[in-house]
């Protein structure tokens, strides 16, 4: 299955210059997130072309600006999508949507999305001091595949989640490990921690941060995938 990074911003130069954010395709019909910048995404979508209407499922991972920028104009033109969020989403983001009357699935538990594509369920972090739910998103195969959008959780704090339903080795990690305000030596003990659950590779982007990425190229060396927007990955 082919996994290709739509939109994906890492660095304050891209936060003023395209958004901020990340959006990957899974297979041909599943996006999950949608980034901040609307146009970036749509341009992206046509470069790769993917046109709208042909995708099936949006996951959302959170409701943050940057991984939902783009969900309104994908519903207005394809109404036919089905969109799978967290239950506790906030009531606001769940109106805004409910307006679109596109199929909306309410995710709890870990779930089937399309064959051997899952949701994590939801898993429970903070922001602000707030609760904040979030989702991963699970390629099953003879290695766990397990894409994030921010981690706010905690990245190892979902890796541990995942693996009570899924025991398979994780065969690769990418997304955004929310690592970016992390002192070197915190982001050290994740590095290990993730080695000791047996990671295979890591693709850290987005809200990782510049220093903690390269503290994981670092480490895991030939283990490590460097991703930016139109990285295409085989899994």
């Amino acid at each position: 299955m082919t996994i290709k990074v739509i939109a994906e911003a890492s660095t304050e130069l891209e936060r003023r210059t395209v958004g901020w954010g990340v959006s990957f395709l899974v297979g041909e019909d599943l996006l999950f997130d949608t980034f901040s910048n609307e146009d970036f995404l749509k341009e992206n979508l046509v470069k790769s072309g993917i046109d709208i209407r042909q995708l099936k499922y949006i996951v959302i991972s959170h409701d943050h600006w940057d991984h939902t920028g783009g969900l309104w104009h994908i519903l207005k033109e394809n109404p036919a999508v089905k969109v799978f969020i967290c239950k506790g989403f906030s009531t606001e983001f769940k109106e805004k949507l409910s307006g679109f009357k596109v199929d909306v699935v309410e995710v709890e538990k870990p779930m089937e999305i399309e064959r051997g594509i899952f949701t994590s369920g939801e898993i429970i972090g903070t922001y602000n001091n707030t609760p904040l739910p979030e989702q991963a998103l699970i390629i099953k195969g003879d290695r766990l595949t397990i894409i994030t959008g921010c981690a706010h959780p905690g990245i190892v704090t979902m890796l541990r989640r995942i693996s009570e339903t899924f025991p398979q080795r994780i065969g690769l990690i990418l997304g955004g490990f929310h690592l970016y305000d992390k002192s070197d030596t915190e982001v050290h003990r994740v590095v290990k921690e993730l080695i000791a659950l047996d990671v295979e590779r890591v693709a850290p982007c987005h809200c990782t941060g510049e220093k903690a990425i390269d503290i994981f190229q670092r480490e895991f060396e030939d283990r490590f995938i460097k991703i930016h927007t139109g990285t295409e990955l085989e899994v």
